[in-house]
């Protein structure tokens, strides 16, 4: 189901009422602290399979430039408002069909004036926009929390999101969430913890489900229901932190998604590590994975879950950089960033590799 370009009358209200409330909140009034930073970054990349294809992958140099821009406003000790606009963009040296630029706005605010106890809320818009319009993407994230610390290193928090993504061209990667979570974390010391979390999310597209018209155990015919699409996912997992020596944080999430469309119920798990270690007082190294391992008893032939989010995490993902500071305010990073796919269907598996090189300034 196509859509005419540019047709967002809702996701515009909303990127209006968030640029009002930051023309709004502004200005700042006596005994007000305001703490303002920026970052921006610029690097020279090398991606060897730029459309993320199976065979005949197409390789370019880019540049990639990143922005972002901060504003911490405290009205008093325990109230915090906070404004982040960020502002990315990729240029390609050959394949300019594929130049992008993305906005983002963040609004979040966080009071933690009763005892022991904070509550607070943000808002996200992002909008991503590519030379050649295939991809463009509309994203708005809505979010509530509330948490409570408790004795003996113990704290809670329960949460409510919102979630409304808006492709430009096709109706077929849209989707509308609302989901509701609890997490326990517990510091065994300054240097040691663990947490556990659960998550409940429905999701609605506004496309039909498919059922499976079945003609063979070795081929499996989908046709076009009278219901729309709608997922049912519950998610619980695990994080662990240390900082001895090195910092690691790992986290293991199991996923379970029950989908009225053939192909979509499936089980998933997802491992993350992140290992950080200074090497000297100005150079430090990171590595970052993530693995992905998904069943389902349903046979495809398209995987309808696919995505075309830019930061999807049901890619693999392995990625090693090396930051070196001089002086104050500069950073030199080197990159290297492996990412894979495995879907059930083998043209839609892709594996691609990027070389960065680039550099960062605070200021």
């Amino acid at each position: 189901m196509k859509r005419p370009h540019g047709h967002f009358p809702a996701l515009r209200r909303v990127a209006g009422a968030l640029l009002a409330a930051l023309v709004i909140a502004a200005p700042v009034g006596a005994g007000e602290r305001v703490t303002w930073t920026n970052h921006a970054a610029l690097h020279a990349e090398y991606d060897d399979n730029v459309y993320k294809t199976s065979n005949d992958e197409q390789s370019d140099f880019l540049a990639r430039v990143f922005f972002d821009s901060k504003l911490d406003l405290r009205p008093s000790s325990t109230n915090l408002v906070t404004f982040d606009y960020t502002l990315g963009a990729k240029k390609f040296a050959d394949l300019i069909d594929q130049d992008t630029l993305i906005n983002q706005v963040m609004m979040q605010y966080e009071n933690t004036k009763i005892s022991n106890t904070y509550v607070g809320g943000d808002a996200m818009l992002k909008l991503r926009s590519i030379r050649d319009g295939e991809e463009d993407y509309n994203k708005l994230i809505l979010n509530s929390f509330a948490g409570h610390y408790f004795a003996r290193g113990v704290s809670g928090q329960v949460n409510a999101s919102y979630t409304r993504f808006d492709f430009r061209n096709y109706d077929y990667y849209d989707y509308w969430t609302q989901a509701y979570g609890i997490e326990l974390n517990k510091s065994i010391s300054h240097a040691l913890g663990f947490g556990v979390h659960y998550l409940i999310e429905d999701k609605n597209y506004p496309f039909y489900a498919f059922e499976s018209v079945v003609s063979d155990r070795h081929s499996v015919f989908l046709d076009e229901t009278d219901e729309l699409r709608e997922d049912t996912l519950h998610e619980v997992g695990f994080k662990f932190s240390s900082f001895y020596f090195v910092l690691v944080n790992f986290a293991y999430d199991f996923q379970v998604n029950d989908s009225n469309s053939y192909g979509d119920s499936y089980y998933h798990h997802r491992l993350r590590l992140m290992v950080s270690k200074s090497l000297t007082p100005t150079t430090n190294l990171h590595l970052f994975a993530v693995a992905n391992f998904r069943d389902s008893d349903e046979q495809v032939l398209i995987p309808h879950s696919y995505s075309i989010e830019e930061d999807d995490e049901n890619y693999n993902q392995l990625v090693a950089k090396l930051n070196q500071k001089v002086g104050e305010r500069f950073w030199i990073e080197a990159r290297y960033a492996r990412f894979w796919s495995q879907y059930s269907v083998s043209q839609f598996n892709f594996s691609k590799n990027v070389y960065s090189l680039g550099a960062s300034f605070n200021f």
